[in-house]
């Protein structure tokens, strides 16, 4: 109920925010299976709803790339690169796995890989692609340079989140109601033996 009433902005739930910086050519996510694309548990399109990823270069109005590929396609794409794939995110600072490379030999934009992009200055955002698969998210310096140096966050719609709460918050009641009348019948039962 507090991320639906507080977190909600324009629709869409905020996530988080997070910065992300990388020596090489590009930071990217681990992968990400969507909709149970290898057999795991499925995650209904309901909860999610859509997915927007925004992503700002720290180096003010610098033009950014950011793109949505098939694991595979990207991981292609990726092979001859040094680039940074973000591992976890602790309270402070993100962890990478390190791959060692050149330069990209193509420029992002034309890599004919993406299911979502968008690059130019400024803020860009990508709309989750709408279907099950293993995904990772791609954010560049538009023309492939290095450093990478962005700031992304990530913010989802979640329609269900309003039934989940009402949900939750109808079995707390039923679990305290319940323990009402699990201590008040032994604590009469035992006035009434004296």
């Amino acid at each position: 109920m507090w991320a639906s009433t507080t977190q909600r902005h324009g629709g869409d739930i905020d996530l988080g925010t997070w910065s992300y910086r990388s020596a090489g050519y590009a930071v990217t996510s681990s992968t990400a299976d969507l909709y149970g694309a290898t057999g795991g548990l499925p995650v209904p399109r309901s909860l999610l709803g859509t997915v927007q990823i925004h992503v700002t270069s720290e180096r003010g109005a610098d033009p950014v790339f950011a793109g949505i590929a098939p694991a595979a396609s990207a991981g292609r794409y990726l092979a001859p690169v040094s680039y940074d794939t973000v591992r976890g995110i602790t309270r402070h600072h993100a962890t990478y796995a390190g791959h060692h490379g050149g330069a990209p030999a193509t420029a992002p934009a034309q890599a004919g890989i993406w299911a979502a992009q968008a690059a130019g200055p400024g803020t860009q955002t990508l709309t989750w692609p709408d279907r099950s698969g293993s995904w990772t998210v791609v954010a560049m310096n538009d023309d492939g340079s290095r450093p990478v140096a962005m700031r992304v966050s990530v913010a989802a719609a979640l329609p269900s989140l309003p039934w989940i709460a009402a949900g939750l918050l109808a079995g707390g009641v039923l679990f305290l109601a319940a323990g009402v009348i699990l201590i008040a019948v032994p604590a009469r039962h035992a006035a009434s033996q004296r």
